[in-house]
């Protein structure tokens, strides 16, 4: 069959011709197909709208979330700078609502972790869009930061310049665990007395008197010479550091700078100390928190005065400079942390003076360096590690030697400084 077009007056009709010749009209017929034609096109297009309405809603919302992401990570960046700007301490301006230009607010909250560890801190950063009081998305960071640490290497029980070594009367270099291996760029000599000895290999770039010393391990004489440990640059970052945290003019407020007397308690650092000497006595208990520079001399002395690492530190230790000489006797003591493996104060002496560390009748547990200088210790004295120009000891002294020096960790030095702590980075809340 075939399909006929024909007009009659102003009506189109459909006419079916078939074979037979006989013809059927449908009326409306076009006009339907047309209105089920448009029809499908205006759902079509408003399914479209609704799409492209929807994705453009999608994209404000994603900008408006990343500008959010943007203002939380810029608290973020702040508590950091003043954290480093202000050694840690990290004024109240910390906590305070910043505005960036007209785009948004963020806010900080900053707490030391539980148990508190001065060392390492929880940061919490909200960024709002536009203000924290009518915000249309608002995003949260949470993160720890902490203090990076310096590793220093004492891989000696002694470490000694071209001064050399000299032990007499029964004096004694051991090591808690292993060997406590000696190194001289000058010679290795008995002195006065018997009964010296070394409980693990010596190096002497001049000569070693053995006997009468008696060496467990391997003499070597003639070695070649072995620089120290070079720390003056960590040093000098940690003298800004203790200086950040403020001046103590011995001067002007004398009690600030001799501490003295049984049930004494007090904490120090950052801080450093000028126009006078730091004494500490008669039984008193300070705490290091952080590094102290004293400008003048530092005295300990008497049983029952101590100065401990603060256990926050855990197996991180910290900086103890003076610029003149360190005196610890009659009983004073330098304590670390009760981590595994402790945590130790670095006591630097910057004195140019042969006893610029003299340690008698006490037991210092912390490792002690005279830059330029020279270390004496006598009368059952005790120290971890020494490094110095050159050591004399005499009378018992002991000198025992932790082996977890050899890595040491301080938390100081040039990339000494506040980081995000790796692993705590996170999102807690969205819009």
């Amino acid at each position: 069959m075939k399909l006929v077009y024909k007009k009659t007056k102003t009506v189109y009709r459909l006419r079916l011709a078939s074979r037979s010749g006989s013809t059927v009209y449908k009326p409306g017929q076009i006009l339907v197909i047309a209105v089920i034609f448009i029809t499908v096109i205006l759902i079509m297009t408003t399914s479209l709208f609704s799409r492209v309405a929807g994705y453009l809603q999608f994209g404000s919302n994603s900008i408006i979330r990343n500008q959010a992401v943007n203002l939380a990570e810029a608290g973020v960046d702040r508590t950091l700078w003043k954290l480093n700007a202000t050694a840690g301490a990290c004024d109240a301006t910390c906590d305070d609502e910043i505005t960036v230009g007209t785009t948004g607010t963020f806010k900080v909250s900053i707490a030391e972790k539980n148990p508190p560890n001065p060392q390492l801190k929880t940061v919490i950063s909200t960024g709002y869009l536009p203000n924290s009081t009518n915000p249309r998305a608002k995003r949260t960071i949470k993160t720890d930061v902490q203090i990076t640490s310096e590793g220093i290497a004492f891989r000696y029980a002694v470490q000694t310049g071209e001064g050399g070594v000299d032990m007499s009367q029964s004096s004694t270099i051991t090591s808690s665990a292993g060997t406590a291996t000696v190194y001289s760029n000058g010679d290795i000599t008995a002195g006065s007395g018997t009964q010296q000895s070394i409980e693990g290999d010596a190096y002497a770039v001049g000569i070693i008197e053995s006997p009468p010393i008696t060496i467990s391990g391997q003499p070597y004489p003639s070695a070649s010479p072995q620089p120290l440990p070079n720390i003056q640059v960590k040093v000098n970052e940690a003298e800004s550091q203790a200086e950040a945290g403020g001046i103590i003019n011995c001067s002007s407020t004398p009690s600030e700078c001799d501490i003295s007397g049984s049930g004494t308690f007090k904490n120090i650092g950052p801080k450093k100390y000028i126009n006078g000497n730091l004494t500490i006595s008669n039984q008193a208990v300070v705490t290091v928190q952080n590094p102290v520079w004293v400008m003048g001399n530092l005295i300990v002395r008497n049983g029952g005065t101590q100065i401990n690492l603060d256990n926050s530190f855990g197996s991180l230790g910290t900086y103890f400079i003076v610029d003149g000489t360190v005196t610890i006797e009659q009983g004073g003591t330098f304590n670390p942390t009760n981590a595994n493996p402790k945590g130790y104060i670095l006591v630097v002496s910057k004195s140019t003076s042969p006893s610029a560390v003299t340690i008698s009748q006490s037991g210092a547990n912390a490792v002690f360096y005279a830059l330029t200088g020279g270390a004496v210790l006598s009368q059952t004295a005790q120290v971890n590690s020494l490094t110095a120009y050159s050591l004399s000891m005499q009378n018992s002294a002991i000198l025992s030697y932790d082996t977890g020096l050899a890595s040491a960790q301080f938390a100081s030095g040039p990339g000494g400084a506040w980081q995000i702590k790796k692993g705590t980075y996170r999102f807690t809340s969205s819009p």
